[in-house]
């Protein structure tokens, strides 16, 4: 299957990587809104840069393009490759703000292509697992569930690129930037929130948005927890997700199980075969992440069934940060 790509940012790499370790998908092509870095990542990494979106998609002959630009920057590439008859998939987060979510989503319908986001901790085989044990009732019912989010970024990070700690590009700060995969994967466990009473602060950076953020959360299903995101965590821990439940409680560190204790049941804890990372360098992750994106995308198309992460369901996280952030401004808790 044949595959564009949109943006050529730090990102862009993991998904030119993701795509040639999938043995059915090629990539043809890239465009970016800045001319010169597209003819630089052309020459470093022997891929035709297109004038344009469309003629990416048109005459390039891809049937699903990645976007790979800042995340404030998503909706309109996204929507104008649609457009042109290219399925998306998207980097996390979809999108800044409900409202471009949801025209993303009612354009995907509109033109009748797949729309999804690369969520990628829902692969890996820890939060699967509870998942799964969540799914066959064996801790009960949730009565907490908590994430604790502990990066570490220095000013130099955010000095990187114009757009990073911005409202406008990046959406918000380590709660959406570097949390947004973690509160996806704790309301994917814990089922979607109520309420949410947020504190969002600027500690430690010269930028626009948070660096600190603490939330409590009022769940659905009955239960609450706690959601705590940084990047002033120095020099950078890995992330937690804790549920505990009626019958028992479940430890996610990183990507693995840490430990997992039911009534009745051997408690166990497992090493995990790919981690995560990302939590003191951006850069160090797995594109293990991206391929099974990748290869689902495939089947998607290939099958007509919705991608591993719709847009409908990457909304759900976007919804519950930017309640945070709601919060926090108003000092009132937020209904979801």
């Amino acid at each position: 299957m044949r595959f564009g790509m949109i943006g050529v940012g730090v990102i862009a790499d993991f998904h030119r990587q993701a795509i040639a370790n999938v043995e059915e998908a090629e990539l043809v092509g890239v465009w970016d809104k800045f001319p010169p870095a597209a003819k630089k990542f052309s020459e470093e990494r022997h891929v035709p840069v297109f004038a344009s979106i469309e003629s990416l998609v048109k005459e390039g002959g891809c049937e699903v393009v990645t976007i790979a630009t800042p995340s404030g920057f998503h909706m309109e590439p996204s929507i104008e490759a649609m457009r042109a008859g290219a399925h998306v998939l998207c980097e996390k987060p979809l999108e800044v703000s409900i409202e471009k979510i949801d025209r993303m989503i009612a354009a995907s319908k509109e033109y009748g292509v797949k729309l999804a986001s690369i969520l990628q901790f829902r692969t890996y085989d820890g939060p699967k697992k509870a998942n799964a044990l969540i799914e066959e009732g064996r801790i009960g019912k949730i009565l907490i569930a908590d994430a604790y989010i502990k990066y570490y970024r220095n000013q130099a990070y955010y000095d990187s690129a114009p757009w990073r700690g911005t409202w406008e590009l990046d959406g918000g700060g380590a709660t959406m930037n570097q949390g947004v995969h973690w509160v996806d994967c704790l309301q994917w466990l814990a089922g979607e929130a109520e309420w949410v009473q947020g504190l969002a602060s600027t500690l430690d950076h010269t930028i626009e948005v948070e660096d600190v953020s603490h939330s409590v959360v009022r769940w659905k299903g009955g239960g609450q927890g706690v959601i705590e995101a940084t990047t002033c965590a120095k020099p950078g821990f890995e992330s937690r997700i804790e549920i505990h439940g009626q019958k028992g409680s479940i430890l996610l560190e990183d990507t693995r199980i840490k430990k997992v204790a039911i009534d009745g049941e051997e408690e166990y804890e497992e090493e995990a075969q790919v981690r995560g990372g990302g939590y003191s360098d951006p850069k160090a992750i797995s594109t293990r992440g991206h391929e099974i994106h990748v290869r689902n995308m495939i089947e998607a198309v290939r099958q007509d069934r919705p991608p591993l992460v719709p847009g409908e369901e990457a909304r759900k996280s976007v919804r519950l940060i930017t309640a945070i952030y709601e919060s926090s401004r108003t000092g009132q808790k937020v209904v979801i």
